[in-house]
């Protein structure tokens, strides 16, 4: 009887052991690969600038020069566009019944790529990128620099570390969670990407160093925090919302034309304030 519960478990054991992925969900995977090809092209970017002070570019990316300024602003689009991918993939599993763990673990990938690789290569491209009317030399360097570098590899360490961290301790399916614990890899992302849309904008080279090492240390050790921030999309978007809101929302698609590097900034600063603001208040609160 024994031999036979043994036969019967290392039978089970094997079977799981030759499990194969017999398909997937067509969708919300097309959906993951878009926030991951984002991801690429950015990093396509961030090499882009670097290059663009000392040659020409290819042909092959002229229509990224007729659409963007610079590299670095084409960068922090696609970042925004990946984004946007991030935010339907999730909600295209749950509107096709399709979640797995095979989704799951393609989603993190991807967030690695798009929201921890990718920003960090634009801000090492604005950094190091040549300045034409001082003999080609990079418009950074020295002290800053380093301190600078120093806060790159802190955000893509913590963004590697906030990722999987949720793989192991949370369930994947995000139906009902109304909070993160720790900033969420896209909104470091954001914070990221926002000041360097800001730099871009205003031309401030000279305090890039500074700017994007407090940046991107902020957003790091936030993202490895316990602070709770707030589920965006089930908190604010699936429920339903006084008309009050719809003004608001138009209010701030004007904005986004006027001036996107601006809401760029509000947006990501208000997400990672929030975190702190609401554990101090809850602890007032409590006190």
């Amino acid at each position: 009887m024994e031999s036979l519960e043994h036969d019967t478990q290392e039978t089970t054991h094997s079977e799981d052991a030759s499990r194969h992925l017999n398909g997937i969900s067509l969708l919300p995977a097309a959906a993951t690969l878009g926030n991951l090809l984002c991801g690429f092209a950015a990093i396509v970017c961030a090499l882009l600038t670097i290059r663009a002070g000392v040659a020409e570019s290819p042909a092959f990316f002229a229509r990224l020069e007729q659409l963007f300024p610079t590299y670095v602003v084409g960068g922090v689009y696609l970042i925004v566009l990946a984004l946007v991918f991030d935010g339907l993939d999730g909600r295209l599993a749950r509107l096709t019944r399709r979640t797995s763990e095979f989704g799951a673990q393609l989603d993190s990938l991807a967030d690695m790529v798009s929201f921890g690789v990718a920003p960090a290569a634009l801000a090492v491209a604005l950094l190091l990128r040549p300045l034409a009317d001082v003999d080609e030399q990079p418009g950074v360097a020295g002290a800053s620099l380093r301190i600078a570098i120093a806060g790159v590899l802190v955000y893509v360490s913590c963004a590697a570390i906030r990722l999987a961290r949720y793989n192991a301790e949370n369930v994947h399916d995000e139906a009902g969670q109304e909070t993160f614990s720790g900033l969420p890899a896209p909104g470091a992302a954001l914070a990221v990407v926002a000041a360097l849309a800001m730099l871009e904008q205003t031309g401030a080279q000279a305090h890039a160093a500074w700017a994007l090492a407090a940046t991107m240390l902020v957003a790091g050790l936030l993202m490895v925090s316990r602070l709770d921030y707030v589920h965006v999309f089930n908190v604010y978007v699936r429920r339903r919302r006084p008309v009050i809101h719809l003004v608001w929302l138009v209010f701030v698609v004007a904005l986004g034309w006027y001036w996107f590097e601006l809401l760029l900034v509000v947006l990501a600063g208000l997400y990672l304030l929030s975190g702190p603001a609401n554990a101090t208040w809850r602890r007032r609160a409590t006190s």
